[in-house]
């Protein structure tokens, strides 16, 4: 199944670093891990600004297919800016 592996700040925020989804489809998992909390989601359910998402080391855009695959890994990165 694959597995999500959160960073940064959404760690403490949602209290676990890696999470292992039955899902195979990539926004429902994120719907599921996100819920009510908008940290991952948008309240129109898109990927906030300041979130990167990486399939296997590599930008969730680059993948035609939106399903996932039985061993991939998911990370999920908090873009943080200082100023």
């Amino acid at each position: 199944m694959p597995k999500v592996i959160l960073k940064g700040p959404l760690v403490s925020q949602l209290n676990c670093r890696e999470i292992d989804v039955s899902d195979k489809e990539l926004f429902n998992i994120l719907l599921k891990i996100d819920g009510e909390k908008h940290l991952i989601l948008n309240h129109n359910n898109q990927i906030k600004s300041g979130i990167l998402i990486l399939i296997n080391g590599k930008d969730w855009r680059l993948y035609n297919d939106q399903f996932l695959n039985e061993n991939d890994i998911i990370e999920i990165i908090p873009i943080n800016h200082g100023g």
